[in-house]
């Protein structure tokens, strides 16, 4: 190489500051040093980056050209530096999360808030595929760590952290037939038309399936508006719908002897082939206190 970073650091500073002596005492250098750094840069390069005919040097048109490439190298070797750091302090270099729609809101928002003061250096990957398709990726490696609604499956290809529990309310809209009834029991629910959360793959579990009329959605949003519009009734996360249940937009669902809202364990899968840092060690605590798990 035909110049190095003090050389660099020396000639950004010289800029910055105005003077080479500013730039001395910024570096805690003697003003010679800083003078030669930048004359041996200049002849490495074969170019003069200041005109020394004045009383402070100013930048030849060549030092302005260069000038940006090299604030670029520097803040390059800053983050080279600052990862490097935080990989041998035991942080994992980049991380891929997946996350189920229905865990996405502005609890988690902050928690990723967090997640970046903590750990600003780590190159975060997050997606938001469906339950399903959480599973097959973190099998075949695509993703390291997975947060779910609990499937209730025999585990293979991942290993498994439970979380909490997240609260699940049957809705539907105020002028649905079920609106302000008290069932008897889940067996009405079979006579109406289910929105039913689904994958790419177009399966459902049985156990989420009470009717035989049933419409599959991929996105929770996009299922909670369809409720909305009297399509269908369906089972959501409470704090999802929470703000249309209060406007009045959604009905919760009334049993008699109770059952109006279930708890379902969230979960953590790991891929076998993540190798856990201090990343996915804070996400493990954070993710258990999100405000909508109990």
């Amino acid at each position: 190489m035909r110049f190095n970073l003090e050389q660099l650091r020396a000639f950004s500073l010289s800029v910055e500051r105005g003077s080479f002596s500013a730039a001395a005492r910024e570096m805690g250098k003697a003003q010679s040093a800083v003078s030669t750094a930048i004359s041996n840069l200049e002849l490495d390069l074969g170019l003069e980056l200041f005109d020394r005919s004045r009383r402070e040097p100013t930048l030849t048109e060549e030092g302005h050209a260069l000038l940006p490439q090299a604030r670029a190298l520097l803040e390059q070797a800053k983050l080279f530096e600052g990862r490097a750091d935080s990989m041998a302090a035991g942080e994992e270099g980049r991380l891929t999360l997946a996350v189920e729609e229905s865990l996405i809101g502005e609890a988690l928002e902050d928690m990723l808030v967090r997640f970046e003061h903590a750990f600003p250096q780590l190159e975060l990957e997050l997606l938001n595929p469906a339950r399903r398709d959480i599973i097959r990726l973190v099998q075949q490696g695509r993703v390291d760590i997975g947060v779910l609604i609990s499937t209730l499956e025999a585990s293979e290809g991942y290993y498994i952290k439970p979380l909490k529990q997240m609260t699940i309310v049957s809705v539907a809209s105020t002028d649905h037939p079920l609106s302000g009834q008290v069932l008897p029991g889940f067996d009405e629910l079979g006579y109406y038309r289910q929105l039913l959360l689904t994958s790419r793959t177009g399966k459902v579990a049985e156990i989420d399936q009470l009717s035989s009329k049933l419409w599959k959605v991929e996105s929770q949003y996009f299922l909670i508006d369809m409720v909305k519009r009297g399509l269908g009734w369906a089972w959501v996360p409470e704090h999802l719908a929470r703000p249309w249940l209060d406007d009045g937009s959604l009905t919760m669902l009334r049993f008699e002897g109770g059952g109006d809202l279930m708890n379902m364990p969230v979960d953590l899968i790991i891929s076998p082939k993540y190798k856990e840092g201090t990343a996915g060690q804070w996400l493990y605590r954070e993710l258990a206190e999100l405000a909508f798990l109990v």
